[in-house]
């Protein structure tokens, strides 16, 4: 057997080296992730909005608004969570 190590191997790795690649994730990682906060994200929005808009008689002024920016609030804020994890 032959006692080099391909660049590949973790153990050939300086510790440098293997604390830089410990703070990334591969591609499909990324991918998974983002698909999966912007998709509850977009899920927010929609359902949010259909609920919304058939309880709206029975809702006051304020708790529309409430309800309306706390739905909006969340949405967005997965899509942003989404999107920062396929860049980060």
């Amino acid at each position: 057997m032959s006692t080099t190590s391909s660049p590949s191997d973790p153990a050939a790795l300086s510790e440098e080296e293997r604390q830089r690649l410990a703070k990334y994730d591969c591609l499909p990682c990324r991918l998974t992730g983002a698909a999966a906060f912007t998709g509850l994200g977009g899920y927010m929005l929609v359902a949010g909005r259909r609920q919304l808009a058939a309880e709206q008689a029975k809702l006051t002024k304020w708790q529309l608004l409430a309800r309306k920016g706390s739905i909006h609030g969340i949405g967005i804020g997965l899509i942003a969570a989404g999107l920062y994890r396929l860049v980060n």
